[in-house]
């Protein structure tokens, strides 16, 4: 009888763990979708209730915010993709027929400026390339990306709208303490807020500031460069200055010098202390989390989870100090309920 049991309790662990990895298969090629389906639903989750007081409906006031987001994802999309792609494309081409190496002669040895411009043709060859490579991606997957926003959209909807439910039902199953869940809680709180005050919205801050000298000077693709000033200013270690520099120094070279000049003065003072000044302020201010292991969180994660790696990442990072900081306090059983 007892090798009974344990045959049964065998085939039935064996079952339960066999239900668990069909699911993990089952929502692996979808999860991203999940994961900023529910990020959206935390950040609109204000605006979800200050429209739930307006008008008293959950399902109302979760497909205005759905409809509202629609919007606002998909109108600049279809307006600005092919804007984008053809300035992409002539910008690229531009930058393939600079003779670099006579650009670079003027300021160091021949030798030196071949590499350089050898280096850089190769550089702007490969990424032309691959840009064309990935837009055909995006045509040939377009159904594939519809079907992410579908799911996106529906997971957006029921967090948003069974919110306080979800809180409920998480909880329930937690194992961890009150104190603990609530730890947990506050640094998700602060350190998704961090990313997305601090490293989103600084970044994209830090792109249109750059834009908008790029489009009083005149500069030739504005568009491409601003939109690519914002993702490099996102990114940790990268930043905006890989766009303007280079643009300076292409404005120095054909003999616009006051407004090389101002541009590199402008991207030192005003530009710079964006990065330097307002998004370490904000980082410290939303999480306990140092901006240091922030950093490295955002980083590490970028390289294993992809774009949601921005969050995941120091998340996760956050996670690991909050449980060395109970074991270091010698307070490791608290966090498990008893």
């Amino acid at each position: 009888m007892a090798d009974d049991s344990v045959v049964k309790r065998g085939l039935v662990g064996a079952l339960i763990a066999g239900l668990f990895i069909l699911a993990f298969f089952i929502l692996k090629p979808i999860i991203i979708s999940i994961i900023f389906g529910i990020l959206f639903a935390y950040i609109f989750n204000p605006t979800y209730k200050w429209l739930y007081r307006m008008i008293m409906r959950k399902n109302l006031a979760a497909i205005i915010l759905i409809v509202g987001i629609t919007f606002i994802i998909t109108l600049p999309i279809v307006y600005f993709t092919p804007i984008i792609v053809r300035e992409a494309i002539d910008t690229l081409n531009l930058l393939q027929n600079v003779n670099f190496g006579e650009l670079f002669s003027e300021y160091m040895s021949p030798e030196i400026a071949r590499g350089f411009s050898t280096n850089l043709d190769s550089i702007f060859s490969q990424t032309t390339l691959a840009f064309i490579n990935q837009f055909k991606n995006i045509l040939i997957n377009f159904p594939s990306f519809v079907l992410q926003f579908a799911v996106f959209l529906f997971t957006f909807f029921f967090v948003i709208r069974d919110s306080e439910d979800l809180k409920k039902y998480i909880s329930a199953l937690s194992p961890f303490s009150k104190i603990t869940e609530v730890k947990f809680l506050r640094e998700l709180r602060g350190i998704t807020n961090a990313i997305v005050f601090g490293q989103v919205l600084v970044g994209i801050l830090q792109g249109l500031a750059v834009g908008v000298v790029f489009f009083i000077f005149g500069v030739p693709k504005a568009l491409i460069l601003t939109i690519l000033a914002s993702i490099l200013s996102i990114i940790p270690i990268l930043g905006s200055w890989l766009v303007w520099v280079p643009v300076a120094i292409y404005l120095l070279s054909v003999d616009q010098i006051f407004k090389g000049i101002f541009l590199l003065i402008y991207g030192l003072f005003f530009i710079s202390s964006i990065d330097n000044v307002i998004r370490p302020y904000i980082l410290s201010k939303r999480s306990n989390l140092p901006i240091a292991l922030s950093v490295i969180g955002t980083i590490g994660g970028l390289y294993f989870f992809g774009i949601s790696g921005l969050i995941l990442g120091p998340l996760i990072l956050a996670y690991v100090l909050i449980i060395i900081e109970f074991y270091r306090e010698g307070r490791l059983d608290d966090l498990f309920k008893k």
